[in-house]
């Protein structure tokens, strides 16, 4: 049975018509979006019990036969199409007076929405995406579909396989078609449009390829070639104005991709590409060459692993994961390892090549990306023989009484993922927490990536004593590690997790168990050899008394440190509890007061941290 998900828009009185409607074959969960010619919900077909999006058209459109007749005929057209990267149409119908079309549901986001929540967007991802959606424009295009609304908000990323797929072919027009458009009313988005679509002139598919232009452009630049408040701007601009060269913009983009943009925007029709699978070819030419330059710099800037090195990785990411599922269990790396290893190269592994093989093997991604994020720490590549199996390991599992090797802390806040991440970097960052932002691995922390915090190497006493105090000095980390995982099923739920790492403590907290063992054995020693020696009792049983009894007093201090280990332990356990309760009540203070809390006035930089991870967050975050 399919689970409702969570309505984010509650479901108002016209949405009570449409349920009405369409009783006994599709119930309605919750809004997906809205626009010009359509309403779109996420729904149950009750018959074949599986997701669908269903678009209607809205009352005031569906009162007019002509736009209603239209409406429905270009999404029986929309779907005959088909092709692996064009969301598929079931069926176009009217029931009790609606006019509906129904698609499936693409779990994911849209590429507006990508690009809203992180601004401009890495070129091989944009290029990979672009790919796919010119092979389903091409594929339409031959059968003689013009989309006409080719904008982010109609591709639709999916989250599992990261493929882009083409949506709404429900305003697209057949060539040979009466036009059914009304006086005033333009289909499209004025931000996207074509010159030839603003001035009412006929369409083929390069009217398209414009668009997708434009599509390039802003997920490239972070910005569309023209902006402007009004839509009559945006539409006199896109008929008269050439676009800026996408470089003058953004002047990172690699050329050869930015050449193929700059051409599909060019004003004239016949001087862009002839066909959407011109722009492809084109675009992997331009793929092709921005692989060869990563290949030839990647070894100035790319962590290589040598074979032992990537079987450790492999096994920290399985253990923690885990120690994620059960605190009770042993994460069981060696298996893990067996699994993934294989022939190292001579150059040794590429640190995304270890991170494929681990995926692979079934280890979920968001622990191997930790287990990377720790080999970025300064001195911290794990070294070949880092494995629960040795001899050291076996060791400081003995004298501190648990193989447990991280610590973490997980809330589900009920809220957006891009306001959660927002109130995380104000927080950690903000009095009294007072971290640094060190690094970020593994891409955006809203795709997966890692945002790795240092922790201050002094505490003050304005800074107090119960915030990540027995972090940094009972357990001996140095580093927090913060993700943030929106939640598939409900897109205003957002899980955050705070990490971090125990071994680089471990040796510390050995030395401390050695030390206190050995003072213990000391001092239960002479105490035993006073009290022996006035008893007058010499020989033998003066030695063995004496051992036994400093074996006995050192074996009590040992206990007593592990006990004093797992405290603070469970007390830094509390502090990360403790810090992910203020980012969801800084969350909570934004929706009573409208703001965030005030900040209290920064502290002086402390002794060895660096304040200026403050303005790359602002950055990733935006």
């Amino acid at each position: 049975m399919t689970t409702p998900v969570p309505a984010s828009v509650p479901l108002n009185a016209d949405t009570a018509a449409y349920q009405t409607a369409f009783e006994g074959q599709y119930a309605l969960e919750r809004e997906l979006g809205r626009g010009g010619m359509g309403i779109v919900y996420l729904a149950r077909d009750v018959k074949l019990d599986r997701r669908v999006a269903i678009k209607v058209l809205p009352p005031l459109l569906a009162a007019k036969d002509d736009i209603r007749e239209r409406f429905v005929r270009e999404a029986r057209t929309a779907s005959k199409l088909s092709h692996p990267s064009i969301v598929p149409v079931y069926r176009a119908d009217e029931l009790r007076g609606v006019a509906f079309f129904v698609m499936a549901y693409i779990e994911g986001e849209s590429l507006g929405e990508r690009i809203r929540d992180r601004g401009a967007l890495p070129a091989a991802d944009v290029v990979r995406w672009l790919r796919e959606v010119a092979l389903a424009l091409g594929s339409a295009h031959a059968v003689g579909v013009v989309h006409r609304d080719v904008k982010p908000e109609n591709i639709l990323l999916e989250r599992s396989s990261s493929r882009a797929l083409m949506s709404d072919f429900g305003i697209p027009r057949v060539e040979q078609s009466t036009t059914l458009t009304e006086d005033g009313h333009i289909l499209g988005t004025a931000a996207y449009m074509s010159p030839e679509q603003v001035n009412g002139e006929s369409l083929d598919g390069r009217s398209d390829l414009y668009s997708l232009g434009v599509v390039g452009f802003h997920a490239l630049a972070g910005r569309l070639p023209f902006e402007s408040a009004a839509a009559s701007a945006l539409l006199v601009a896109h008929a008269t104005r050439p676009a800026p060269p996408l470089t003058s913009v953004a002047p990172d983009v690699p050329r050869d991709l930015a050449a193929v943009i700059d051409r599909c925007l060019r004003k004239a029709r016949d001087d862009r590409f002839a066909t959407a699978e011109a722009v492809e070819d084109a675009l992997a030419r331009a793929n092709e060459t921005m692989a060869r330059i990563a290949a030839t710099t990647h070894a100035s800037g790319t962590v290589v692993l040598s074979e032992g090195q990537a079987a450790a990785i492999w096994r920290r990411a399985a253990q923690l994961q885990a120690e994620a599922a059960t605190r009770l269990e042993k994460a069981s790396a060696a298996e893990a390892s067996r699994r993934v290893e294989g022939p190292a190269t001579s150059s040794g592994f590429r640190a995304r090549d270890v991170e494929q093989a681990a995926v692979e093997a079934g280890i979920s991604q968001r622990f191997v990306t930790l287990a990377l994020a720790e080999v970025r720490a300064p001195g911290a590549l794990p070294s070949e023989n880092a494995d629960e199996g040795t001899g050291r390991d076996r060791l400081v599992t003995t004298m501190l009484g648990t193989n447990q090797r991280s610590l973490s802390a997980s809330r589900i806040i009920r809220q957006p993922p891009r306001e959660v991440l927002k109130a995380l970097g104000r927080t950690l960052q903000g009095h009294p927490f007072n971290l640094a932002l060190h690094d970020q691995v593994g891409g955006h922390p809203l795709d997966g990536g890692i945002l790795v915090f240092d922790l201050p190497s002094a505490m003050t006493t304005a800074t107090g004593t119960g915030h990540f105090t027995y972090v940094r000095w009972g357990v001996y980390a140095k580093q927090v590690r913060a993700t943030v995982r929106p939640i598939a099923s409900d897109p205003r739920a957002t899980e955050v997790t705070l990490y971090i790492d125990l071994r680089p403590g471990l040796t510390a907290n050995l030395w401390g168990s050695g030390a206190i063992g050995a003072s213990g054995g000391t001092v239960g020693a002479v105490i035993s050899g006073a009290v022996l020696h006035k008893a007058a009792i010499v020989g033998f049983a003066f030695g063995g008394s004496l051992a036994a009894v400093g074996a006995l007093a050192g074996g009590a201090a040992m206990i007593g440190w592990r006990a004093c280990y797992r405290w603070a332990m469970r007390t830094a356990q509390g502090e990360l509890d403790r810090a992910i309760g203020a980012i969801e009540m800084s969350l909570r203070s934004a929706d009573i007061f409208g703001e965030s809390p005030p900040t209290p006035p920064m502290l002086p930089p402390l002794r060895g941290v660096d304040h200026d991870g403050g303005a790359a967050l602002a950055a990733i975050i935006g």
